[in-house]
């Protein structure tokens, strides 16, 4: 069992090896791109065919996909294998409308590019907010091939490769916390403390805001009257959802990574989601630099974003073929 956080400074680094394996370990910059706040979330412009939009970047979303209503725009290409699509299912949501995949022939993330890439997908209506403008979402399946670092604070998303750095990579210079995670269903867990109880969250930059289930063991033995509902409510984008109502609960602690929240309210949402119990969104991850590594299921986040400066050299992606397209998600999970 890995521990539940280790605060990175000269002495973690000591112990974990970190003087030779700066000395191996190098990145290769995949691609770099502006993160642009639209609503209140957070896009990347993509190109898709001979146009640029913005698409939501969504570390819940199990995969990447495309509105209906723009794949209709574009008149993209239909990817007739029905095997290929899956329907996409919302928070507190049973069915969904199904949609054939499409195969744009380019789909561009700055610098890398899929070229005739079986795409999914979905029925989004987000409503008359700045994300309608969005294409869809940029998820799980493109994200988790690289280290993929979410600097809030100035704008930027990068993907790196990491090479000859085994699994004592640590990507900053400067004081951070090292979180694991476990990769599940297209997810990213992490463990988070709600007073004394060990309650599992998903890492979800495409919500705005965090909630816990009504149903966390951190809420069991708590009353009706302990959870006050409040004007708000939670509604996913996908499939016409209808809106759940929101309630708060207040805690004595929250700890999540070196941060330390005591007497904290957290919303609750009635609705039962797996792996986890618990949903950080923007409102935590907004505000931080990130550091997500997907091949060894390690989070980073910075104690100090302006110190966080890269621990390794680095290079330019080797000149390549562009990529081919990534093997379909089997499943698609709650977004």
């Amino acid at each position: 069992m890995r521990p539940l956080i280790c605060l990175a400074g000269a002495g973690c680094l000591a112990f974990l090896g970190g003087g030779t394996a700066r000395a191996a370990c190098g990145l290769e910059k995949v691609t770099q791109m502006p993160l642009l706040s639209l609503g209140r979330h957070y896009v990347v412009m993509v190109g898709l065919e001979d146009v640029t939009r913005p698409m939501e970047v969504d570390t819940g979303a199990a995969t990447t996909l495309l509105k209906s209503s723009v794949a209709k725009e574009l008149s993209l290409k239909v990817d007739e294998v029905a095997a290929h699509a899956r329907p996409m299912i919302g928070f507190g949501q049973t069915s969904a409308d199904f949609h054939l995949n499409v195969i744009p022939s380019e789909l561009a993330l700055g610098d890398l590019v899929f070229h005739d890439r079986s795409t999914f997908v979905a029925t989004m209506d987000e409503g008359n907010v700045p994300e309608q403008a969005s294409i869809g979402l940029l998820g799980d399946d493109i994200l988790s091939q690289y280290d993929v670092e979410f600097d809030f604070p100035s704008h930027l998303l990068t993907f790196y490769r990491a090479i000859g750095c085994y699994d004592t990579f640590l990507p900053w210079l400067g004081p951070y916390a090292a979180i694991p995670f476990d990769h599940r269903n297209d997810k990213v867990t992490i463990d988070i403390m709600l007073n004394h109880e060990r309650t599992r969250a998903i890492v979800d930059t495409g919500n705005d805001i965090s909630f816990i289930s009504k149903s966390a063991a951190a809420l069991w033995g708590a009353s009706m009257a302990d959870i006050t509902p409040i004007k708000a409510s939670l509604r996913s984008p996908l499939n016409r959802g209808g809106a759940m109502p929101i309630g708060v609960y207040p805690f004595e602690s929250v700890t999540i990574g070196g941060d330390v929240f005591p007497d904290m309210k957290m919303r609750v949402v009635d609705v039962d989601f797996s792996p986890a119990s618990a949903n950080l969104g923007l409102d935590y991850w907004s505000r931080r630099k990130v550091w997500i590594s997907y091949p060894r299921e390690w989070l980073f986040v910075a104690e100090d974003p302006a110190r966080a400066k890269l621990a390794y050299p680095v290079n330019p992606a080797p000149a390549a073929p562009a990529p081919k397209p990534s093997p379909l998600a089997q499943a698609a999970g709650p977004n």
